[in-house]
């Protein structure tokens, strides 16, 4: 799909003069910013929402950059909650490589004594969300093959400790990541953020000061009074804050060579209640008239902040000399992704039009706000909407392209490269097709995900349910909210993505959902996937407990 050009006048003229007046690339700096839990409506930007922007939440920073950068409007995470997303981005590997291998957080067997199918073991050690410390990270290729400085900063997730980050993972630092999915709290205490959070952000906790609030808090602040700014003085940081410190501190100091910042905030996961809000940001939305749509202040009080800290690295990078390209500054050789890690978790996300929410596969749990910005408009085509479907798995491809360190030898990676349709949004991805596999369950708090494998194909979904081998089939063109299931009508669509599900299926021998107890009879009069081979049927299969549920296309 084509990117839809929206430049106005002043920004062309503009990124004229840059394009006349740069150096040619050479290594940009990255800034990969994932927000945890952040929903597809979360922002108040129309861009990547087709229109549906809160008319609650305010993300003043987040909106600028879709609308200076490229706002992608088909965005996706590679999983439906937070681990995999980030095994994913790491890696560059679908779930169902050996060294990824992480479908969901806990285990893929989150659906009761009531579950009809077992999933397979995942992570290293078994069932932890652990990626293997063989895998080569993205940060460790361009660490040792372009030089780059590498920095994590916030919540990793991925890792059985926080000295495996720095250790086998590629990071020369790490500030705040360890192997917990959220922080016990936001603000810190006697001078530590811990215990879910590590202690190497520990020295960016503290109080705030006056100076502080004056030169960090109150520029970035929108609709705020002082009076309410103010009283921060002598109170806790908050980690959204303590995290832009440390990131900021990093880049300081690498400046002079490339440098890979991770940034991944631990807002806006749980927990959400008005404590862990920053108080200033806190007094605002209790004061605000809800929207139709939003009204959780402590909630929104944690995207504000969120909002503010990237607002601060965005002004770092426009206002800090580049000893690499003297007489320009930092951002004219930067990229910077925004993105979120899932999609919202209801109640108190906004998912808008979209079905479902974190954990699930619908649209509402995969489908997140993602922008590209650069101060540079060879890197990123500024001031553009672009339609192609995409997601974080491509991120590794796209860095190792533009890094200069190439594709690692000896290493598969599933992921496209975008720096192609970055920097110029008319041109298109070769790729047909995007993929998700989830042999497992994730029943409860309002979510009903069971084990599914899913193929998106240009304006089609479908979804195959494994408990009963049935087909789901969307139009997101017309039905974003996958209210009309279309696979009665559309058997030569089904059967046409079925295969080329179903073949992927076994290219990347991805292991299925067994059956609990008992037996299950399957009609499978054709082609069929199951225990890392196709096969074909004549009839009916009787599955026994212990053995695996089949991929079954439908009979023609």
């Amino acid at each position: 799909m084509r990117g839809t050009l929206r430049r106005s006048g002043w920004w062309f003229a503009l990124s004229l003069l840059v394009v006349v007046g740069s150096r040619s690339l050479a290594q940009p700096n990255i800034v990969l910013v994932m927000a945890d839990d952040l929903g597809w409506c979360d922002t108040s930007n129309s861009l990547t929402t087709m229109g549906h922007p809160s008319d609650f939440y305010e993300t003043p920073a987040i909106d600028r950059l879709a609308a200076e950068g490229m706002a992608f409007t088909n965005a996706y995470t590679n999983g439906t909650n937070c681990a995999p997303t980030r095994a994913a981005i790491l890696s560059g590997q679908w779930a169902q490589r050996p060294t990824n291998n992480v479908y969901q957080v806990q285990s893929l067997n989150r659906g009761g004594d009531d579950a009809i199918l077992i999933g397979p073991p995942q992570g290293l050690p078994r069932n932890a969300n652990a990626i293997p410390t063989r895998t080569l990270t993205y940060a460790e290729h361009l660490r040792n093959n372009a030089d780059y400085a590498t920095a994590h900063v916030g919540k990793f997730h991925v890792a059985t400790s926080g000295r495996r980050i720095t250790q086998q993972h590629g990071f020369h630092h790490n500030l705040g990541g360890g192997r917990a999915g959220a922080p016990s709290a936001y603000h810190s205490d006697s001078g530590e953020f811990g215990p879910n959070i590590s202690s190497s952000l520990d020295v960016f906790a503290g109080h705030y000061n006056h100076d502080y609030v004056e030169r960090h808090i109150k520029p970035h602040a929108r609709n705020h009074r002082a009076e309410h700014i103010d009283p921060l003085v002598g109170t806790p940081v908050h980690v959204s804050d303590a995290m832009a410190d440390a990131a900021i501190w990093f880049m300081q100091e690498q400046k002079s060579k490339p440098f890979l910042v991770q940034f991944h905030p631990f807002a806006v996961h749980t927990p959400i209640g008005k404590k862990h809000a920053r108080k200033d940001l806190l007094v605002k939305y209790e004061a605000k008239e809800p929207g139709e749509q939003d009204s959780h202040a402590s909630f929104a009080a944690l995207i504000e902040g969120l909002d503010q800290s990237v607002a601060r690295l965005i002004h770092y990078l426009q206002t800090t000399d580049d000893p690499r390209n003297p007489g320009q500054t930092l951002d004219k050789n930067t990229l910077v992704i925004f993105y979120s890690d899932n999609g919202g978790k209801l109640p108190q996300s906004n998912n808008g039009p979209l079905r479902g929410q974190k954990g699930e596969l619908r649209e509402g749990g995969i489908r997140v706000p993602m922008i590209a910005w650069s101060g540079n408009p060879k890197l990123v085509d500024a001031g553009t909407v672009n339609d192609t479907p995409v997601y974080g798995i491509d991120f590794y491809t796209t860095f190792a392209a533009l890094s200069g360190a190439g594709l690692p030898d000896g290493v598969t990676l599933d992921g496209a490269d975008l720096s192609g349709i970055l920097a110029d949004a008319d041109k298109s991805l070769e790729r047909d097709a995007l993929y998700w596999h989830l042999p497992g369950y994730l029943i409860g708090g309002g979510r009903d995900q069971r084990p599914q494998s899913v193929i998106r194909s240009g304006k089609w979904k479908l979804l195959y349910n494994y408990e009963d081998q049935s087909f789901e089939l969307y139009d997101l063109e017309t039905d974003i909210g996958e209210a009309n299931n279309l696979a009665a009508g559309e058997a030569q669509v089904v059967r046409e993505l079925g295969t080329k599900l179903m073949q992927w299926l076994a290219d990347t021998s991805a292991p299925l959902p067994s059956l609990r107890s008992g037996e299950l009879e399957v009609d499978a009069a054709g082609p069929y996937y199951a225990d890392g081979e196709m096969g074909e049927s004549s009839g009916k299969m009787v599955i026994q407990a212990g053995e695996q549920v089949p991929f079954v296309l439908p009979a023609q």
